[in-house]
C-alpha cells in the first residue's frame, strides 16, 4: 500500500506540473479502476477497499494541488529570469 501511495503522489505532482484538470480527470477514474481492480474480486463494497481508494484519490489530488504549486513557482521563476 505504501508503494502505491508513492506512485500516486509521484503521478500527481507529474500531473500538476504539466496538465490540467481533464487530466487529473482521466487519471483518477484510472486510479479508482485499477485499485478495485488489484484488491480482488471478493467484495466491490467492502469498507476496507473503499477507504483504500479513497486514500488514493486524496493523496492523488493533494500530490496534483502540490503540482500546480510547484509549477506555478516555475513559471514565475523562469519569467523573472527572462
Amino acid at each position: 500500500m505504501l508503494w502505491s501511495l508513492v506512485a500516486v503522489g509521484v503521478t500527481g505532482i507529474l500531473l500538476g506540473f504539466r496538465f490540467r484538470a481533464p487530466a487529473l480527470i482521466v487519471v483518477t477514474a484510472v486510479t479508482v479502476v485499477i485499485s478495485a481492480v488489484a484488491s480482488g474480486t471478493d467484495d466491490l463494497f467492502d469498507r476496507q477497499r473503499l477507504l483504500s481508494i479513497l486514500l488514493l484519490v486524496a493523496t492523488l489530488q493533494c500530490a496534483y494541488v502540490l503540482g500546480l504549486l510547484l509549477g506555478a513557482i516555475w513559471r514565475r521563476g523562469v519569467t523573472h529570469e527572462q
